[in-house]
């Protein structure tokens, strides 16, 4: 994988399978509710979390929860717990998804890298730690020096961290907020949530923290 892309899963599906099917909204459900669409486009409600069209109660609730930050997650819309759209296979994109893939390395061989007591996967490479000052994103690097990556890794590395802040769900603390109540997987802290995501030559494992004057993002590079 020379060259990739993030995306956010499911946003970009959901967004492709209202493409193919927005100029009949009345022939099918709302992707948000499950129940029937206006057969005029315009007398439906553009989404808040989406570039899709959903029912007018849907609107109407997505503007409800908007005002009491309390949005719907996207694991919770009747098109994605039916799964009533197609995943697209781009070899060029990498998903950002709320299910990790690899926990098996959590169980397996722990090391401890310099200046920190805690203990990580023995597959650990590097990782990250940025926080958002309220104009822009601030990193600190950690590589492990005893398995410091190739050139070519440590660019993918690279390119990974620098499209990751480019996207508009990382423009500033509140929207990485708002993502990680729709898309990210939440845990018992309710202020932290996790995205994982692989490349070609690393799991990763972002730990996302949207508490302010704090350090807000961690991005953990796992080696295949």
């Amino acid at each position: 994988m020379d060259k990739f892309y993030i995306e956010l899963y499911p946003k970009a599906d959901l967004e492709n399978e209202w493409a193919k099917n927005k100029h009949t909204p009345g022939a099918m459900p709302c992707m948000r509710c499950g129940g029937p669409m206006r057969k005029s486009l315009a007398e439906n409600a553009l989404s808040r979390a989406l570039n899709i069209y959903v029912c007018p109660a849907c609107g109407m609730d997505e503007a409800l929860r908007d005002a009491a930050g309390k949005v719907l997650p996207i694991s919770e819309w009747y098109a994605v717990k039916q799964h009533r759209f197609a995943e697209h296979k781009d070899p060029q994109a990498v998903k950002l998804t709320p299910a990790c893939a690899f926990m098996e390395i959590f169980s397996g061989a722990r090391k401890t890298l310099p200046l920190s007591s805690a203990r990580y996967p023995a597959s650990l490479v590097a990782y990250s730690r940025s926080d958002y000052d309220g104009w822009r994103w601030w990193t600190t690097w950690f590589p492990d020096e005893e398995m410091r990556p190739a050139p070519e890794l440590a660019q993918e590395i690279d390119a990974f961290q620098s499209q990751l802040l480019a996207l508009p769900e990382f423009k500033t603390l509140w929207a990485m907020e708002r993502m990680c109540r729709l898309y990210a997987q939440p845990t018992k802290e309710p202020t932290e949530f996790n995205l994982y995501a692989e490349t070609a030559h690393f799991q990763i494992w972002l730990r996302l923290i949207t508490r302010e004057r704090d350090y807000n993002l961690y991005t953990y590079f796992f080696a295949k």
